[in-house]
């Protein structure tokens, strides 16, 4: 009897094993099919769970001209993502018992923030959540610079491109406290008034990347570290993953396109913690399963109460987590990449997508995206 028993265990693990593989193999081909009827010079797609990734592939090219595979193992801008470390930092705080999230923030700052329209003070939570009123309004044109000249004309990326890239060139490389400070203080060289908006902080939702970025200064306050190094430190620490995450580093960046193909100059942050972590797909897979343990209590990266809070705080936020019905995750976007990560909560079953080509000019690549996520 015992024998029969583990006669058919036995056999069932290899039938689940072999309905995997063969999943997998599906997978793939409608996947490979996406790729070959699409305009994405190539991608990394990845699904999870919180043992271990179940499926993981590239497709197409990270270089067109060279031919240079995408690869899975290729790091590559994460774009919007990274806040989600941001998150993981002011939990971190949290526990430490350096800050509560209804913290005001001018209480840490060593310059003040205020909205001119009103007299309530924003707290950590206002970052958190993107209700803190504080508006980009124009401050992308700032926050950004180029690693060499702009040679691309008007007529090869659009008058609208060509602008931001022109503004971008003309921008040089500032520390983070010193462009938050020249941007949200009322005699900074960046100031606007219009970049605080007229309704009260932690009224409504306004997605504000400087909001962000002041989150990850406050951070860099309370740890007495600069911002990077504390995240380095975090992701070699708790993920295993080697230094050189950051896309403001020198190293050389993996290739991005426009819509019409044409090579994008290498652009790096001034507000770095919101857009320029470097993770490759498998180190993205990795972190995505240490994020669905914590969230179902797992992870000694944070208590289990903090995952809650981080990924549950209100209705569609967390602490830099974004909530849609049972999805938890965050997008990402830029000029050359798209981003998209997020695992069901009741599944515990998550999923990655990293392209080196952007949509704003092309509702057809955006199309051709989701159908590669739809099919994951």
């Amino acid at each position: 009897m015992q024998k029969l028993l583990i006669t058919s265990i036995l056999l069932l693990f290899g039938l689940t094993i072999l309905i995997g593989q063969e999943t997998n193999k599906a997978l793939d081909l409608e996947i490979e099919k996406l790729y070959k009827s699409s305009e994405i010079p190539g991608f990394s797609v990845a699904i999870v769970n919180s043992d271990a990734v179940v499926f993981e592939k590239s497709y197409g090219y990270e270089n067109l001209d060279e031919h240079l595979e995408f690869s899975t193992q290729q790091r590559f801008n994460i774009a919007s993502i990274s806040k989600t470390f941001i998150g993981i930092g002011i939990m971190s705080l949290v526990e430490e018992g350096k800050l509560t999230l209804d913290t005001p923030i001018n209480d840490l700052l060593p310059f003040k923030v205020h909205n001119p329209h009103h007299t309530t003070e924003i707290t950590i939570r206002h970052l958190a959540t993107h209700r803190s009123s504080i508006l980009d309004n124009g401050i992308e044109k700032k926050s950004w610079y180029l690693d060499s000249p702009l040679i691309l004309s008007k007529k090869e990326i659009g008058k609208d491109t060509y602008n931001t890239f022109s503004s971008w060139s003309a921008n040089t490389k500032t520390s983070l406290g010193e462009f938050l400070k020249a941007a949200l203080t009322k005699n900074g060289e960046h100031y606007a008034k219009k970049r605080f908006a007229k309704t009260v902080p932690g009224d409504t939702y306004v997605y504000s990347n400087i909001g962000a970025a002041l989150a990850a200064y406050i951070i860099e306050l309370k740890t007495s570290m600069p911002y990077d190094l504390y995240i380095e430190k975090l992701v070699a620490t708790e993920f295993g993953f080697p230094a050189g995450v950051w896309k403001h580093r020198s190293e050389q960046l993996p290739t991005s396109y426009f819509q019409n193909m044409l090579e994008i100059p290498a652009y790096r942050p001034m507000l770095y913690p919101t857009g320029g972590m470097m993770l490759s797909c498998e180190e993205l897979s990795n972190y995505l399963i240490h994020m669905i343990k914590g969230f179902m209590g797992e992870s000694k990266i944070l208590k289990p109460e903090s995952f809650q809070k981080m990924m549950n705080l209100s209705e569609g936020n967390g602490v830099f987590w974004a909530l849609k019905g049972k999805k938890i995750g965050h997008n990402g976007g830029n000029y050359g990449v798209i981003c998209l990560m997020s695992f069901d909560k009741e599944t515990g079953i998550g999923k990655i997508l990293l392209t080196n080509i952007s949509s704003y000019d092309s509702d057809n690549i955006l199309k051709q995206v989701v159908q590669i996520w739809d099919a994951l």
